[in-house]
């Protein structure tokens, strides 16, 4: 008790006196972007940690917990971290694996002895991956059958899940599945005799000294907890997504509340594996390879990349969070809003910034994965100018998008916010069947498409976006306005 009392201690220390400092220069330009573009997007809130060799370079916070109450954002925020909280889940299974309870390529029958016969094949490290075949989320069995009280159990969400078959053999493709997450929450739960909220309370946020995180729970009173908005038509709203049906004593896939300083003790504890070997991490952090040799550019629950020979980890959560780890560099950056759809572009832009971000071709993500044709000139001028993008109604962004396209060399680029001094950028690169795709940072948890509609003069896109094998999601339409 002594020793971990010491450790909290060292942790809390770390906290409240290891701030250093960035040049005033770079501090006020981060501030004047987050600035503007909360101002742009309509984002109420935000939260901001940066974090370098164990020393806190720069934490703020900006806006409003909640419009409603006019609340401001503190340290004392918390925050929905949405599919951020994977990586706490893949840390609690490789606790169990540091103590030989389990094996990555353990098949879950081992640990699961009733689960289905047609999931047989499935590892332990194919959950971990997305790669076992398990349905979208969107598709799965466990978001149906609600409970009378409006939660699941974890016996439930289980019972549920088990009525989905798998859509392609473990290890051939990648399909990003929640199911496979709240699975390993599960096996957690039965391997270790505690609920997997008890589990994260016991072993993940107690030794991390996350004295404010705790698991969702929309049927209590949570002090200080931020309200998540979306925007419809132009004007904010309460947003859906804090509504799921996730409500469950298995939150495993995305249900953890924290402050920003509860994430700045979770990155102290990653950084000094107060939590795992450095054996371990590497393990999560390394890009997984399907069946036939192809990379996924994802880990243990984490999306990875090496790009112009850095290594950089990240992964985004649909509330409008994002944690961006530079692990050369020992860099990270921990973006927190209350607003989601732009957190991604902002955890770039403050790495811009900073001075840490590579340039991010096409060639570093794709070639392994696609052939792309060379357009003709004639073709490329067609596409320039202004579009909107309408989502379809059922799609989890309401409101409309103003984006350019735009030539760079001989070469098209689609930019949005339209005709704003910051904006995301990526090159569009026109595939074999005929389709245009966005170069991203995401290869695997989501790719973004367009088919070109063209009418005489009238130009537009079908778009969708692709989750894996099969699942090729109509999602709206890229219109063009001059």
């Amino acid at each position: 008790m002594k020793s971990f009392l010491t450790l909290i201690s060292l942790i809390i220390v770390f906290i409240g006196k290891a701030q250093t400092s960035m040049s005033d220069e770079k501090s006020i330009e981060i501030d004047n972007y987050i600035d503007y573009i909360m101002k742009e997007q309509k984002i109420p809130g935000l939260a901001l940690a940066i974090t370098h060799k164990g020393k806190i370079l720069k934490k703020k916070t900006y806006g409003l917990a909640s419009i409603e109450y006019n609340v401001a954002v503190t340290d004392s925020s918390s925050f929905w971290l949405a599919s951020v909280s994977k990586h706490f889940t893949a840390t609690a299974i490789m606790q169990l694996y540091e103590k030989g309870i389990l094996d990555l390529d353990d098949e879950i029958h081992q640990h699961l002895p009733d689960a289905p016969n047609n999931w047989r094949g499935v590892t332990i490290r194919h959950l971990l991956t997305h790669t076992s075949g398990l349905p979208i989320s969107r598709n799965a069995s466990a978001w149906s059958n609600r409970s009378a009280k409006g939660t699941y159990t974890a016996k439930q969400i289980y019972e549920n899940s088990k009525k989905d078959t798998l859509v392609f053999k473990p290890g051939e493709d990648f399909l990003y599945s929640d199911e496979g997450t709240y699975l390993l929450g599960y096996i957690v739960h039965k391997i270790s005799g505690l609920s997997f909220n008890d589990y994260m309370q016991k072993m993940i946020f107690e030794p991390s000294g996350m004295s404010s995180a705790y698991m969702m729970d929309h049927f209590k009173i949570h002090p200080n907890q931020v309200t998540g908005y979306s925007l419809k038509n132009g004007e904010i709203i309460p947003d859906r997504n804090s509504y799921r049906l996730i409500d469950t004593e298995l939150n495993a896939a995305g249900g953890i509340y924290a402050t920003i300083d509860d994430m700045i003790h979770w990155e102290y504890a990653m950084t000094n594996n107060l939590l795992l070997t450095q054996k371990s991490k590497d393990l999560m952090w390394s890009s997984h390879k399907l069946n036939n040799g192809y990379p996924t550019h994802y880990g243990f629950c984490w999306n990875t990349q090496m790009i112009q020979g850095k290594r950089i980890i990240y992964h985004p959560g649909v509330a409008g969070t994002e944690y961006l780890r530079f692990v050369d560099d020992s860099l990270s950056i921990i973006i927190l809003t209350n607003q989601a759809k732009y957190e991604r572009a902002i955890s770039q832009k403050v790495a811009e910034i900073i001075g840490v971000s590579p340039h991010i071709k096409g060639e570093d993500i794709r070639s392994e994965y696609v052939s792309i044709k060379k357009p003709k000139n004639k073709a490329l001028e067609l596409l320039i100018g202004e579009f909107e993008f309408v989502p379809n109604e059922n799609y989890y962004l309401d409101d409309i998008i103003k984006m350019d396209i735009v030539l760079k060399e001989n070469e098209l680029w689609i930019e949005y916010p339209a005709k704003k001094e910051y904006r995301k950028q990526h090159k569009l690169a026109k595939l074999d069947n005929g389709r245009w795709i966005q170069l991203s940072w995401e290869p695997t948890y989501v790719e973004t498409s367009f088919e070109l509609l063209q009418n005489n003069k009238n130009i537009s896109f079908k778009v969708y976006e692709d989750y894996g094998l099969g699942y090729d999601i109509h999602v709206g339409e890229l219109k063009k306005v001059n």
